[in-house]
């Protein structure tokens, strides 16, 4: 009997213990479906095609586009370069920022497996005020995200995390800046570019 009572007691404790534990609709929160202001995949051969802007900083060497297996990516090596060192730009065509708010930036990129350097780096960077034409009258302002380092697998893509652009205004540009140290050193991809609000 008490063995009886004792498992109808836990029952019970059990049953309001899961009734507890449970959310009401009411509660659960749904993200908002976000609106797509920019998006490149780099599938066209030609950067320039889509509005972007390659720019060679240092040395000879500039973004290109690449693909494999069907998927197009901008990429960027010294190497063959006959430069010691190769800074290279790849400008962003415009964003008007005054039209919506909110606006967060994703990419995806990697190195292929041969930047074994610090030296070496990809940086973001962004402007309001690049004509689109004059690169040294324009402020660039470095932005932080999540990328590759030496270590990286080579060709695993790395999430940029959301980048915040929201507090810009006017036509704003962001740019990927990268470094090459020697004519032998590696590269960077970028790929899934995305601006969303």
């Amino acid at each position: 009997m008490k063995s009886i009572q004792f498992k109808s007691m836990f029952f019970m404790a059990m049953m309001v213990v899961l009734v507890i534990g449970c959310t009401k609709d009411s509660d659960a929160s749904v993200d908002t479906p976000l609106n797509t202001l920019f998006a490149e995949n780099f599938n066209d051969s030609d950067l320039t095609t889509n509005g972007w802007i390659t720019y060679a900083q240092t040395g000879t060497k500039q973004w290109s586009e690449g693909i494999y297996k069907g998927d197009g990516y901008a990429q960027f090596s010294s190497y063959n370069s006959g430069s010691p060192v190769n800074v290279a730009w790849l400008i962003s065509p415009s964003l008007n920022m005054d039209t919506q708010s909110g606006e967060k930036l994703y990419f995806q990129s990697c190195q292929d497996g041969y930047v074994h350097s610090i030296d070496n780096s990809l940086e973001l960077y962004v402007s309001s005020d690049f004509d689109g034409v004059n690169f040294n009258n324009a402020s660039w302002e470095k932005v932080n995200f999540t990328g590759p380092t030496q270590d990286s697998t080579r060709y695993v893509y790395v999430n940029s995390g959301f980048i915040d652009l929201s507090k810009y205004t006017g036509t704003l540009h962001f740019a990927f800046k990268v470094k090459g140290t020697t004519s032998l050193s590696g590269g960077y991809q970028v790929d899934n570019v995305r601006v969303f609000y």
